[in-house]
């Protein structure tokens, strides 16, 4: 009789599987689409990266004909003293740049928050996001051009920063934490309203609020942090090599840096495959622990039914003219840098003879726009569609779909996998690579996913109660709830797109395909056909016709680009 009970439960429970299947079967559909562009061009590469790693990789015997080595392409690596100087270096980079930019965002949040007005609010808080949206490649031409010898002179400075190691490695780190700390800014001033609608919701003393906010932005900055870790053995590539050179490499090769220089640049696939393992695994773990700890920790702090920073009111006027000070000071600063790239280079006359148009023809130009354009619609179909079934709690399967995406998620791109998969479908010297690769931006799945059930998942069940179908919920409830964030995330990943120079690089020869930010990155090196001097001003006319639509894009779309939609770039930095 219990074998029977046993057997009958266990067909009631199969059946109501099958059931709520069948119940969410538009879930299962609509991903279909997306998974199988994610198993072409993410899954497979990750899996045949991590077989390559295993074996002495031959070009002419292909990867299942390659000779099986085992652990020992492991053993080589961790045995190369410039593999285990990089890694060192990745670390201390990271870390450095956690704590430094952590320290930034908080002071500059608090500042911010003492603030009485709101529009002079909202305007800081569009300036300290603008360097986010700068190209990495132009802010390195920049501080390069700064920080040189000759101009250091004129301040009776007799230093070579860029050549010198104690000097780099902090430079670097300030750098880049200047350059994006604007999101972990965003994230704190949100976390402070959130904590005093809470406060004023329950009727405490808004003194109780002024004891609080501190601690409210501290946990918004550590969650930040925490984040990090899914990508703890990566750096800012597209920083890191404009600005380094062998003299200092000691301090500034990271992991990133040096697989590329060893790996593909060298065409040793071992190495590069070795260390793409090694990527993948750390930070795969990274992935999971960064997801848990947020999830339980930190998803308040984060995600919340919080306007943002309009109704931040702290009235005290010794904050109020702390906030004045310090956003002062913060503005000029990148208000000077936007100056430089965006308006100066125009005040001169190239002496090359040359327009700029004839350096970076328009259709180029234009074409370019089109091409990251159409990749950005497919990524927000991608986007919408994986992560309408995150919000269904009872979804068969759920949390293996969910590893399936972090799996992918901690992959990250720039694999040689990668790379011989876009080889091998012939997209060498095309701008099929720029347009493919930009389909994906996994964490954007979850942003949405967790935006959603923060604010909208009492309507979901609701609808649920009253048997309206998924897919009605679909398109009377999902999509008008999120296509605003969908396009506050089509912004940020077509700004991604252009102002990235790694795919051009990578998968071009032919200069007269490279992106405009590739053509650049061509100038600055002194590598052009037209016969353009290394500071000639046209070199930062191409920077600033790069760069102002990006922070056109910012401007307009600022009111959606909201702390939540923001943390889909953490990682990217």
């Amino acid at each position: 009789m219990e074998h029977v009970k046993i057997g009958t439960g266990s067909r009631r429970s199969l059946m109501g599987i099958l059931h709520r299947i069948w119940k969410y079967k538009l879930h299962y559909i609509i991903v279909i689409p997306a998974l199988l562009l994610i198993a072409l061009f993410k899954m497979f590469p990750i899996i045949t990266n991590i077989v390559m790693s295993f074996k002495n990789y031959v070009v002419f015997r292909g990867l299942w004909g390659s000779p099986w080595v085992g652990f020992d392409n492991f053993f080589q690596l961790f045995g190369n003293a410039g593999f285990q100087n990089a890694f060192t270096n990745t670390l201390i980079i990271k870390l450095a740049y956690i704590t430094i930019c952590g320290m930034i965002a908080l002071v500059v949040a608090l500042a911010v928050s003492g603030l009485r007005s709101s529009k002079l609010r909202n305007l800081t808080t569009t300036i300290v996001l603008m360097p986010l949206f700068i190209p990495s490649v132009v802010v390195a031409y920049v501080i390069s051009h700064m920080l040189a010898p000759t101009q250091l002179e004129k301040l009776n400075l007799h230093l070579f920063i860029l050549g010198d190691p104690k000097f780099f490695l902090p430079m670097l780190v300030i750098v880049e934490a200047l350059k994006t700390c604007g999101i972990p800014i965003l994230i704190a001033l949100a976390a402070i309203e959130s904590k005093r609608s809470v406060l004023l919701t329950q009727n405490i003393a808004i003194e109780s609020y002024k004891r609080s906010h501190v601690i409210s932005a501290i946990r918004s900055i550590l969650a930040f942090a925490v984040f990090q870790l899914s990508t703890i053995l990566s750096t800012d590539f597209e920083l890191v090599p404009n600005l380094y050179n062998p003299l200092v490499y000691e301090v500034a090769d990271t992991i990133d840096t040096f697989s590329y220089r060893s790996g593909l640049i060298s065409g040793k696939y071992n190495i590069a495959s070795t260390i793409g393992t090694i990527q993948f695994v750390v930070q795969l773990l990274g992935t999971f622990a960064a997801y848990l700890l947020v999830r339980r920790l930190f998803s308040h702090d984060l995600f919340n039914n919080s306007k943002g920073t309009e109704a931040i009111q702290l009235h005290s006027k010794h904050r109020h003219t702390i906030g004045i000070i310090v956003s002062t000071l913060y503005a000029v600063g990148i208000m000077g840098l936007i100056y430089y790239i965006c308006i100066q280079p125009f005040t001169v006359r190239s002496t090359s003879g040359l327009n700029l148009w004839q350096v970076l023809p328009v259709t180029r130009y234009v074409g370019y726009f089109v091409i990251n354009f159409a990749a950005v619609i497919v990524n927000l179909f991608i986007t919408a569609t994986l992560a309408y079934p995150l919000t269904v709690k009872d979804l068969p399967g759920r949390n293996i779909y969910k590893l399936v995406l972090l799996f992918v998620l901690a992959a990250g791109s720039g694999t040689i996998s990668e790379y011989l998969i876009i080889k091998s479908f012939g997209m060498i010297n095309t701008v099929y690579p720029q347009m493919v690769l930009g389909f994906f931006a996994i964490l954007n799945v979850f942003v949405v996913k967790s935006i959603f059930n923060s604010k909208y998942a009492s309507l979901k069940e609701q609808n649920a109660e009253q048997g309206r179908g998924e897919l009605y919920t679909f398109f009377t409830l999902f999509i008008p709830k999120i296509w605003k964030i969908l396009i506050a995330l089509g912004v940020l990943q077509f700004v991604t797109l252009c102002n990235s120079y790694f795919v051009s690089s990578l998968y071009m020869s032919n200069s007269n395909t490279f992106s405009p930010i590739m053509v650049f990155r061509t100038m600055t090196n002194g590598v052009n056909k037209m016969g353009v001097e290394p500071g000639d001003p046209i070199i930062m006319q191409i920077a600033a016709i790069i760069t102002l639509p990006s922070l056109v894009l910012l401007l307009v779309f600022r009111k959606w680009l909201t702390s939540e939609v923001l943390i889909s770039q953490v990682r990217k930095m």
